[in-house]
């Protein structure tokens, strides 16, 4: 009789290292620009706040009524009260007043300063210019403090603030017409291999259209980043060379394609020559092997895989993190959802696992994920089809249906729009 336990069947790799690991090591490495350009608000949307802003102004720069009613002296207010003025956005009223007489008052005007309260009009009986309170309101109420948005120099804004078009609001609102801003980053993107050839032009046998150039670039396409476009090299040395040559000026180098021990695999070889590097294989699927290292002992690269859903995967995981550290923000974990599954998944331990998945709201208000189908991650309609990732974690042995999982909607991927 055989004794022996059954080890069960995993996808770890013991040469493997973790996500966090490999992250953690890439963050250490990268050094943030310090480079800042001045721009008009009006044309910061999307990119990130230089210098700390304190506030030039109060804001509101007055008391200012949040409600269209009347403006009066609290302690008149149980009694008759004689409308003499009318305080309206844009133009004041008089800042005095006579006994028992209040001033109309529309929202967002200011607030005369013999009064220290507003009575909304639907509390009041009005007959000719005669107000009485129905249902007197408590001291102050209505009356927006000045500064009550935000007090002159006060902090408005930190560095490292990506602007969107709540910013833009804030800062106009502010009178600010111009910010610093850190520069626009340089990246300089490039796919490896003789199999590739653009899209546009005739598929020679046994050759794919790049994808994964046009993948990458969009993913980094936001107002912080310029793209320089290597478009496809050659598996050669010398082809690699000159491509390297051309990311000098580049803030950060990325490749995909041509960084395993393949016979055809010289991306490796010639970053050495030029670089620190270090390959990877992480904990992660799709997603291997990676490279990462610092070209020129300054400018990070990044080597992904080639197929086109691991190099989504790993640019997600690892090159935008490094992004935002590069322009001086905090690099956030991926918000995440819990969703009930349509159906199971299948998934073998030792990896943490990326599959696409089809997030919506069901009628009964609850959020429901399918998978994509086939979920090789040479698979590229996978993605087109999915609006999400389901994520599996490294111990997990898959997820049965109906059971909640953790989603990462692709609307997270970047920045907030507000």
């Amino acid at each position: 009789m055989n004794d022996s336990k059954k080890i069960p069947h995993t996808d770890a790799d013991p040469n493997s290292i973790s996500i966090e690991a490999a992250l953690q090591t890439i963050l250490n490495q990268v050094t943030p620009i310090d480079q800042i350009e001045i721009i008009a608000v009006q044309q910061a949307y999307g990119r990130v706040l230089g210098v700390d802003l304190n506030s030039p102004i109060n804001v509101p720069a007055f008391r200012a009524s949040a409600m269209d009613g009347y403006a009066y002296k609290h302690a008149e207010g149980a009694q008759d009260l004689t409308i003499s003025d009318q305080s309206l956005a844009g133009h004041p009223s008089s800042n005095t007043a006579n006994i028992r007489e209040c001033h109309r008052i529309t929202t967002g005007a200011r607030v005369p300063d013999f009064a220290d309260t507003v009575v909304q009009q639907e509390n009041v009986e009005v007959n000719g210019n005669v107000v009485r309170i129905i249902q007197q309101p408590n001291k102050g109420h209505h009356v927006r403090a000045a500064g009550s948005d935000c007090v002159k120099g006060a902090l408005l804004m930190s560095k490292g603030q990506r602007i969107g078009a709540a910013q833009i609001a804030t800062l106009c609102s502010h009178g600010l017409v111009e910010i610093n801003v850190y520069r626009s980053l340089k990246v300089a993107v490039f796919s490896t291999g003789d199999e590739l050839t653009d899209a546009g032009n005739s598929l020679p046998d046994g050759c794919i259209y790049d994808a994964n150039r046009a993948l990458l670039t969009a993913m980094l396409n936001t107002p912080t980043v310029e793209i320089i476009d290597l478009g496809i090299v050659e598996d050669s040395v010398d082809a690699l060379q000159i491509a390297f040559a051309k990311c000098e000026g580049a803030d950060l180098v990325l490749s995909s394609g041509g960084v395993s021990v393949g016979d055809a695999d010289f991306v490796r070889p010639v970053l050495e020559q030029i670089g620190t590097l270090h390959v990877w294989k992480i904990a992660v699927k799709p997603g291997r092997p990676l490279t990462f290292g610092l070209l020129n002992k300054k400018q990070p690269y990044f080597g992904l895989p080639g197929n086109p859903v691991s190099a989504a995967v790993t640019s997600l995981l690892f090159v935008q993190p490094a992004i935002r550290k590069l322009l001086n923000q905090t690099p956030m974990e991926l918000p995440r959802i819990s969703a009930k599954l349509n159906s199971t998944l299948k998934k073998l331990p030792g990896r943490v696992e990326y599959q696409r998945g089809l997030l919506e709201h069901d009628a009964a208000g609850e959020w429901r994920v399918s998978t994509t189908g086939l979920q090789d991650s040479h698979v590229v309609s996978s993605l087109h089809k999915a609006n999400c990732f389901i994520e599996l974690g490294f111990d997990s042995a898959g997820a049965e249906a109906e059971t909640m999982v953790d989603v990462i909607p692709f609307a997270h991927f970047s920045d907030a729009t507000l």
